[in-house]
């Protein structure tokens, strides 16, 4: 292989590589589709990755292969100092994205609560609950005030603690607990 051949080959991998991972970190409203035939080959799964992983983490190592390879070039050195600096900037690139995909997906909240969770919890009026009336009921779950609108079959004033009983559409159905 030439010489011209190879730093063809880094630049185009490092201009297209850049570019790509540039275009997808614009958002959601940009998709680039790229037509690949489907092979079907048995392959180990290591862990869960999806395609928003995947990409980025393909688009670093094109970029930074290219980029390293450059860098071999640029210091003088033969194809095997060049493909092996290629590899390892490519293969530190990929890390890269790797690592800042697994902070980001540490960083993501839990689930949202699901409200037939909170049946059975205690709650307080913050707004007087009746049956023709829609009040509104707030308890602390999973480290966060809750804020509910909620119904009830007798009037319920402000202030008073409640236990939810079922889920009615959006709100919660509550009962007064018995004084002690």
């Amino acid at each position: 292989m030439t010489r011209e051949a190879l730093e063809l080959i880094f630049i185009g991998s490092a201009f297209i590589g850049s570019a790509l991972l540039l275009i997808s970190s614009l958002g959601t409203g940009l998709h680039v589709r790229v037509p690949v035939p489907h092979i079907r080959m048995p392959h180990p799964r290591i862990g869960h990755a999806d395609n928003a992983t995947v990409m980025p983490m393909v688009l670093g190592f094109l970029a930074m292969f290219g980029i390293g390879g450059l860098f071999g070039i640029a210091l003088g050195g033969d194809i095997a100092v060049q493909s092996l600096l290629a590899f390892a900037a490519g293969a530190a690139g990929a890390s890269l994205v790797f690592a800042i995909f697994t902070a980001l997906h540490r960083a993501q909240g839990r689930e949202p609560t699901a409200l037939r969770d909170l049946v059975g919890r205690s709650a307080r009026v913050v707004v007087t609950v009746g049956r023709d009336l829609r009040g509104t009921v707030q308890l602390t779950y999973d480290g966060s005030v809750q804020t509910l609108p909620a119904v009830a079959d007798t009037d319920i004033p402000r202030g008073r603690d409640v236990v939810i009983v079922a889920v009615n559409g959006m709100a919660v159905m509550v009962r007064a607990h018995p004084p002690p």
